[in-house]
């Protein structure tokens, strides 16, 4: 734990989780949007097609605010640097969909850091890469790398969007997936074909721009030094103040000894509390922000309420998988349509209200259909609760859930009446009652499932006593996902053993002995090939030493330090994942 921590931030925590809730959802793909000065004309199928990819992003809540956390923290420094070398700030998302924006992410191709270099192509823009520093794992400096690399792309192309493509393609490659008459265009229309680099960035602007300036959950904020040189991360930590373990995890991109003299290197210091307020003027100022328009998680009203702010009440969130907007004090059901965006009588069908219904201040209202089941097995019915408020709270019709339990919607609702949520009473069963204080006994769910929509399940239910199982969301990272599978490629439409051998910088040869195959020819589409030596033939002539884990020692440090790669380490000791114990002994490639 840091110095200075306080109840003060355990509250926060709370305060940024509920936060989260209000923006983790299935955000909108607009028809258009811009990067930079690029009009960008997004087709329907394209739409449907990357709103898949947005709905990926934000699905689980817990690794949302995971990402959340770490582009808050990050962003105001992505945002200067660019901002200096004139970069779009839509760019700065392209952070999160490269690295998760963790400092030593690694790609299958050795690319490292923040924005994904490799060693070469960071010198070549002016990062220092080498057995003490590696600029790659800095914020400040490899987002100055960035921004050098996107204006030399964009000077090719006078395209952003073709730049972003530029990024993981390279010039040369993004030439085949770009259309040369859109060189200079303001205007580029996205469909289904579009380079799938593209598409992803834009899901990823889509779902992240909202949370854009949430505070950390820990009350965390990263402040910046430049005049470390000539001292040690302990001497720092002395003399800032700050525990030598949080400081090591925000500059790992200094791999030994003290800060180098030879240039000015960012040395970033964690501190709790309110960051500056120009640092936050220019996150907000620097952000623009895309209406919220579409709901996938379930969110429980009763959570939200109490973590609600006036600037929230104009904002349509998430609840039970639909867009649902809150009542002001003012408001009636004509000001709260309109602010919707619909009709009073659409608002009023969607909600199950009549027309002599009035609008109750701070209760959610549903600016889209209510769904034919809810997503839970069981509800108790409470003390003077009706039929319409249990409808609203888990977003069911309240036709569909009196016909679930045999009722009438005018039928009186006993307390402690056992409903059906998510199927119809047999007819065979007789209606059940719970005493109002028991535990309510739920569908039990078959295995763990990381999703959004469990997990919240589970705390929705909570309100009623109910008993449930835990369900834990693993924390993902998708280069170091990428990394296990990297060893098998799929050959798709189109390509052939030369472009697989280019793809993953192997021999041709290689890949012909690696797979025994008699000519290059001799592929077919849907084939998995290896695109990695086997470990036996990789290690072939090396001294193989070893090497002790020590705390808090990561598979990239340890590849670092004995000029492997993190797949050679892996593949050496048969490692199934990237967890590693202290006091572990690991087979490493000697001198």
């Amino acid at each position: 734990m840091m110095k200075g921590s306080s109840f003060k931030y355990q509250v926060l925590s709370w305060v940024f989780f509920l936060g989260i809730s209000l923006t983790v959802f299935s955000q909108t793909v607009p028809r258009e949007m811009m990067i930079g000065d690029v009009k960008l004309t997004i087709n329907e199928s394209a739409r449907r097609q990357i709103q898949k990819d947005v709905d990926r992003l934000t699905q689980s809540q817990t690794y949302y605010g995971i990402l959340v956390d770490r582009m808050n923290l990050y962003f105001p420094y992505i945002e200067r640097e660019h901002k200096k070398a004139g970069i779009p700030d839509e760019i700065k998302f392209l952070a999160i969909q490269e690295s998760a924006l963790i400092s030593d992410a690694v790609s299958s191709a050795n690319a490292v850091g923040f924005w994904q270099f490799k060693d070469f192509t960071g010198r070549e823009v002016g990062l220092v890469v080498d057995r003490k520093v590696d600029e790659r794992l800095n914020i400040v400096s490899a987002s100055r790398g960035s921004a050098k690399y996107f204006k030399t792309n964009n000077f090719f192309f006078d395209n952003w969007a073709y730049a972003v493509i530029a990024y993981q393609a390279g010039a040369g490659g993004a030439k085949k997936h770009t259309n040369s008459a859109n060189y200079g265009k303001k205007k580029l229309t996205i469909t289904t074909n579009t380079y799938w680099y593209l598409k992803k960035f834009i899901a990823h602007v889509v779902a992240f721009t909202p949370s854009v300036g949430l505070p950390h959950s820990e009350g965390i904020w990263l402040d910046e030094i430049t005049n470390a040189g000539g001292k040690s991360l302990e001497q720092i930590a002395r003399q800032e103040k700050v525990d030598l373990e949080e400081l090591k995890k925000y500059n790992k991109w200094l791999m030994r000894g003290s800060v180098p003299t030879d240039k000015t290197y960012s040395v970033m210091i964690p501190k709790k509390g309110s960051p500056p307020k120009k640092l936050v003027a220019e996150n907000k100022s620097n952000t623009k922000r895309s209406k919220i328009s579409e709901a996938q998680s379930k969110i429980y009203p009763s959570e939200l309420k109490p973590g609600i702010t006036e600037a929230n009440r104009s904002t349509i969130i998430p609840l039970n998988g639909i867009p649902s907007i809150l009542a002001r004090e003012s408001d009636d059901v004509h000001s709260v349509s309109a602010r919707a965006g619909l009709s009073e009588k659409k608002f009023r069908k969607y909600n199950d209200m009549s027309a002599d219904d009035e609008i109750i201040p701070n209760e959610f209202y549903y600016i889209k259909g209510k769904k034919g089941k809810a997503k839970i097995g069981f509800h108790v019915a409470k003390q003077d609760e009706t039929l319409w408020e249990i409808s609203q709270q888990y977003g069911i019709k309240v036709s569909k859930l009196a016909s679930k339990n045999r009722m009438s919607i005018i039928d009186e609702l006993e307390p402690g009446r056992v409903l059906w949520m998510d199927k119809t009473r047999p007819s065979s069963e007789p209606i059940a009652y719970h005493e109002l204080t028991a535990p309510v006994i739920t569908k039990p769910v078959s295995k763990p499932v990381a999703s959004t929509d469990t997990i919240e399940e589970t705390s929705s239910i909570e309100e009623s006593s109910e008993e449930v199982k835990s369900i834990e969301v693993p924390e993902v990272d998708t280069k170091e996902e990428r990394l296990r599978k990297v060893k098998i490629h799929t050959v798709a439409s189109g390509e052939s053993l030369w472009s697989i051998a280019q793809l993953y910088e192997v021999k041709l040869e290689d890949l012909l002995r690696w797979n025994e195959l008699p000519d290059p020819d001799a592929l077919k589409i849907g084939q998995n090939i290896q695109v990695k030596a086997p470990i036996e033939e990789a290690s072939a002539g090396k001294t193989i030493i070893t090497h002790s884990v020590q705390p808090g020692e990561t598979l990239y440090a340890i590849s670092r330090k004995y000029d492997m790669t993190v797949d050679e380490v892996m593949d050496l000791n048969g490692l199934k994942s990237f967890n590693l114990n202290a006091g572990q002994n690991l087979k490493v490639y000697g001198e």
